[in-house]
């Protein structure tokens, strides 16, 4: 009979080469040698048998194995008529295939599951989402029914303030395309009186800094610390420029132009 080589009594043992090595090496057999090829390892039936009946494995014929021994029966009943040959041949082979037949059935049985379970999977999560945006908008509805009427009122352009309270834009005095001067509050935006009035000097009394800028020159304004007096500076490719300004009192717009002057005439 031929001999069945190692993939083969692998497949028919249902177990890994290195188990079948561990299996010949306690039972101390040894491969038999293929009858056309050398490099290939085999065993003897009567081995696998052998095998099988030590271990109690069931032996899973394959089914080239089914039709050699098909084969080899057909030979060694010479005298069988044909249709007892067929049958015999569709027995054995008929006998290799329902194994094969069961795993295909699982196999398609765990994909309709899997595909089920995905079904289910998406299912719940669409649930999941939809229960999600209906918490969050009637936690919105609650809030918004907290919340009174006259602070969800938008407030009008007059009585919104210009700048952010914590805002770092300092106050603005600019000399303007009309030959006029116009100031610039960060919290109230455009002042509407006049400079040299007494809206001024209180005005600038109440700030700690200001920025100018005149038709002959500009610079930055700040007190120094509590005192009453102001400095102007000016910074130009890294250099600083300072001059002092005098008291709140002393800053006129005359003055305010006449030391923007001095301050650009120092830097050229």
């Amino acid at each position: 009979m031929t001999p069945i080589a190692q993939m083969d009594c692998c497949r028919m043992l249902g177990i890994d080469p290195k188990t079948l090595r561990n299996w010949l090496r306690r039972a101390q057999m040894h491969w038999v040698a293929h009858p056309t090829d050398a490099r290939l390892k085999c065993l003897a039936v009567e081995q696998v048998h052998h095998l099988a009946r030590l271990h109690g494995r069931p032996l899973q014929m394959p089914a080239a194995s089914c039709a050699d021994e098909a084969t080899a029966l057909d030979a060694s009943q010479g005298q069988t008529p044909a249709a007892e040959q067929n049958e015999a041949l569709l027995v054995s082979a008929a006998s290799c295939l329902p194994e094969e037949q069961e795993l295909r059935k699982a196999i398609c049985d765990l994909q309709a599951t899997v595909m089920t379970l995905q079904e289910q999977l998406t299912q719940l999560t669409l649930e999941l989402l939809r229960e999600r945006q209906d918490r969050y908008e009637g936690r919105l509805s609650a809030l918004e029914a907290l919340v009174p009427q006259s602070t969800r009122m938008a407030p009008s352009p007059q009585e919104r303030p210009l700048l952010p309270a914590h805002s770092r834009i300092i106050a603005r005095v600019e000399y303007g395309a009309q030959g006029l001067y116009v100031l610039i509050c960060p919290r109230q935006g455009e002042l509407s009186f006049t400079t040299d009035s007494q809206q001024w000097f209180d005005w600038l009394a109440s700030l700690t800094s200001f920025r100018f800028v005149g038709p002959q020159g500009r610079f930055t304004a700040y007190r120094e610390g509590l005192r009453r007096s102001w400095k102007a500076y000016r910074t130009f490719h890294g250099h600083s420029y300072r001059r002092s300004l005098g008291t709140t009192d002393c800053l006129s717009i005359a003055h305010l132009e006449q030391v923007a002057a001095t301050l650009l005439s120092d830097m050229t």
